[in-house]
């Protein structure tokens, strides 16, 4: 799951991206309301951490312009404003929740987690694939029910198969959902990290080449 932090103070903004990484996430980071525009233009994400006292362009605007072009990532809007009428403004504009600073890390998180589930496509998210399962929710993966020992990133392409399962998942696709902007992969990359990831399944036949174009998971 690739999550995109819009915060101007650089402490917090940084702050959420290490709690984040820590908890499985990729994360991208901008400072300021033109910044998101721009990355939400190339990039996509399964949420957005944005708070509404920005410099440029402000959160309230920032998501308004993301529901105008038919962005509908989950939103979830930060400020240190505790009042009704910013909430309600948040939300009017398409905002899908919101949290007041100071927070506990331990409800961003359950927020986090809310936010991404209640927008997922898939009707169960433990899905079983021979003798493979994946539990999207918890993000663990099991196989002939024993678990496997996976790391975020494998678990981030394995997770990008499975959701679209019958479908070709290109290396672009790929690449954009599970490298932070700053690693510069490349399809030579994710050839090696579908290597890594068919020997921690131990079955070379789940995930299929697609020559030329990237992967898919009958």
């Amino acid at each position: 799951m690739k999550v995109l932090v819009v915060e101007d103070n650089v402490e917090l903004n940084n702050t959420l991206k290490e709690i984040l990484e820590l908890n499985g996430y990729l994360v991208d980071t901008v400072y300021d309301g033109e910044q998101a525009l721009d990355f939400l233009d190339l990039y996509d994400y399964d949420l957005v951490i944005l708070d509404i006292m920005l410099p440029k362009i402000d959160g309230f605007q920032v998501c308004k312009i993301m529901r105008e072009r038919e962005d509908y990532t989950p939103v979830l809007m930060l400020t240190a404003k505790d009042t009704t009428s910013d909430k309600v403004k948040g939300l009017d504009i398409g905002a899908d929740d919101y949290l007041v600073k100071p927070f506990d890390i331990d409800e961003l998180l359950a927020r986090v987690r809310a936010l991404i589930r209640r927008v997922s496509t898939e009707k169960s998210n433990v899905v079983k694939i021979g003798d493979i399962t994946v539990d999207l929710d918890k993000r663990e993966v099991f196989r002939d029910g024993k678990s496997l020992i996976i790391t975020p990133k494998l678990f981030c392409i394995l997770e990008q198969l499975v959701r679209n399962r019958g479908k070709v998942v290109t290396y672009e696709s790929l690449m954009n959902k599970c490298w932070d902007i700053t690693d510069y992969p490349s399809r030579e990359t994710v050839r090696a990290n579908i290597k890594l990831l068919r020997k921690i399944l131990q079955n070379k036949d789940i995930i299929h080449n697609v020559s030329g174009v990237g992967y898919k998971i009958e």
